[in-house]
């Protein structure tokens, strides 16, 4: 038997020694807060974090972002906790890991029981706004959850044209019920056609500017209410397609002469072709130097997404509120440039997809200028801007920790969890007989410790109920010898910083390595105990469903439906570093 799958799916600053001017207030004087996400930033390509475009050496992506880190203080080390943005930013919100809040999937909802950030901050008397530009922030999973105002500005135009796909597959639907073939096949075509102008319309509608002239007239408002506030403005345009508008699509890049345009980036023959033996990877077929083009692009999409950052933080100025408000920035992934065989995300845990920035500011509080080594995660900013408020925290986050402390030392010295579950479709024969429908589960887990980093992978066939006896018990027994196989590997990024996946390896021996995989059981049992109780699932909505569609992040008109996978694995590793088997 064989499993064939497809894919459905400026200068650097330098450290210098910290220490908070002035302990964080209490209630008698406030600080708003500012909290902006900016979606699929890798931290590398930013110019506060060093980086300088290869074919625009002199100019950097993010001069909105190097003033604010030169202002505040950069979070060197800082992770995601996830590859992809729905777990990643439950997680900055409630200060919780995927592995405990349990969202790891479309079907998942936060449990109400789990407080969020806007919800915290609401009932300390905080006057709450969310304005986010992507499907995977909907209220359905959780977000909107205590914003008095939480605002979508993706595109109404591509709203509209999700609504009209949907309304043509319901009108096919509809004919085939009624064995109305003439109008079943105009309806299809229809439908067909409405889908190819919304993918090209999805993915290459630009909000930036949407989102920041929501947010500077939230500030606007907020100015004029004179009570504490919070902020949360979300950046979607870093994310693939690479099409930045103009002149943004050719200021890094200005003397190409190539073709490749941004456009379809996730895949096409042009980019790479599905990999048979490793769903979702790529065997590349682009070009260097049209690669090197693609990533010029997303640096136009990083520089465009910064220049709108900046509007929003001159707005802050602007109305006098910078003084006193504590702002974030960070992003929720980063993004792959065939690294590790892959464009794109959610698909591995390699740096170059949770390695992102953090940037915090508050003038008298926070030092200026100071950059803060040691890995640092998306869960602990919940914690961290809770005690700069001075507010008691959260009941939930008990996981995680403020590193508030650790800015009077300029180091973090915690571990941290990685998480990401991806599901592809496909197929199986087995003995020659019709074709049947899976799912193939795929879980990886990963921890950073120092400079020790472990992977572990796990994945399984899910298959549908109703099958002949026979064939399920064929394909139950292939399912549970897949499911009980793992590859647990590590690296020492010290040595290896760019990740080479020869310097990974699966022997123990290494004291270093073995006491980091022993940490890496503990941690993981712990945040496993805070798992929500309940795993809550819940059916998507017609328009979100539609977007999702669009992007590419699920199959269209939903597929073959199969039970909710159990996502609990047991510890890595087995009982000891001796049972540790790599099997790929």
């Amino acid at each position: 038997m064989s499993l064939r799958l497809r894919a459905v799916a400026l200068a650097v600053l330098v450290a210098t020694p910290l220490a908070c001017q002035r302990t964080p207030p209490q209630a008698r004087q406030p600080y708003n807060v500012l909290f902006v996400s900016l979606d699929t930033v890798r931290q590398d390509v930013l110019g506060t974090y060093g980086h300088r475009p290869r074919f625009a050496p002199d100019a950097s992506t993010s001069p909105a972002l190097d003033r604010l880190a030169r202002e505040g203080v950069r979070m060197a080390d800082a992770y995601s906790s996830s590859s992809w943005t729905l777990p990643s930013h439950l997680s900055m919100f409630t200060g919780m890991a995927p592995l405990a809040h349990g969202v790891e999937s479309e079907s998942g909802v936060l449990d109400p029981a789990i407080a969020t950030m806007a919800e915290i901050l609401a009932d300390h008397g905080y006057r709450t706004a969310g304005i986010y530009s992507a499907p995977f922030l909907d209220p359905h999973w959780g977000f909107g959850r205590g914003f008095a105002t939480y605002t979508a500005v993706y595109g109404g135009e591509a709203n509209a044209a999700a609504e009209h796909v949907a309304a043509l597959r319901r009108a096919s639907e509809e004919a085939a019920a009624a064995a109305d073939w003439t109008r079943y096949d105009d309806a299809k075509r229809r439908q067909a056609e409405a889908e190819r102008a919304l993918n090209d319309r999805s993915q290459t509608v630009v909000t930036s500017a949407e989102v920041a002239a929501a947010a500077v007239a939230e500030l606007d408002a907020l100015a004029r209410e004179g009570r504490p506030w919070f902020l949360f403005a979300h950046f979607f345009d870093a994310h693939c397609d690479y099409v930045p508008p103009p002149p943004w699509n050719r200021r890094f890049d200005p003397d190409y002469g190539g073709t490749f345009d941004g456009k379809n980036c996730m895949g096409g023959p042009a980019v790479g072709t599905p990999d048979p033996n490793e769903p979702g990877a790529l065997l590349r077929t682009i070009g260097e130097r049209d690669l090197q083009h693609a990533y010029a692009l997303y640096e136009g999409e990083v520089g465009w997404v910064d220049d709108h950052l900046g509007t929003i933080l001159r707005a802050l100025d602007r109305t006098g509120m910078a003084a006193t408000t504590l702002v974030v920035v960070v992003s929720d992934h980063g993004e792959e440039f065939f690294e590790h065989a892959g464009l794109g995300h959610r698909r591995t845990l390699y740096e170059e997809v949770v390695r992102i920035p953090m940037v915090l500011r508050l003038p008298g509080v926070l030092p200026a200028g100071a950059t803060v080594d040691g890995p640092v995660s998306l869960t602990d900013l919940l914690p961290t801007v809770l005690e700069i408020l001075g507010l008691p925290p959260a009941p939930t986050v008990d996981g995680a920790a403020s590193f508030l402390a650790a800015l009077r030392k300029g180091r973090v010295d915690r571990p941290l969890l990685l998480r990401t579950v991806m599901m592809f479709g496909g197929e199986v024969r087995v003995d020659a007989g019709a074709p049947v429908a899976l799912r193939q589960v795929v879980v990886q887990d990963g921890f950073r410790q120092g400079p020790i980093k472990i992977l572990r992978r796990r994945s399984w066939p899910q298959f549908q109920a109703g099958l002949a006896t026979d064939v399920a018990a064929i394909l139950g027994r292939e399912a549970a010898a897949q499911y009980a196989r793992e590859t647990v590997r590590w690296i020492d990024l010290a040595r290896a910083p760019d990740e080479p996946l020869a310097g990974y390896s699966a022997d123990f021996d290494e004291p270093a390595a073995r006491a980091a995989l022993a940490a890496f059981r503990r941690e993981y049992d712990t945040v496993l105990a805070r798992r929500a109780a309940e795993h809550r699932t819940s059916t998507l909505p017609r328009n979100v469903r539609s977007r999702l569609e669009s992007l590419g992040y699920i199959e269209r008109g939903g597929g073959p439906a199969f039970p909710e996978p159990d996502l609990v694995l047991p510890p890595p590793g087995g009982s000891a570093p001796a049972d540790v088997t790599d099997t790929r």
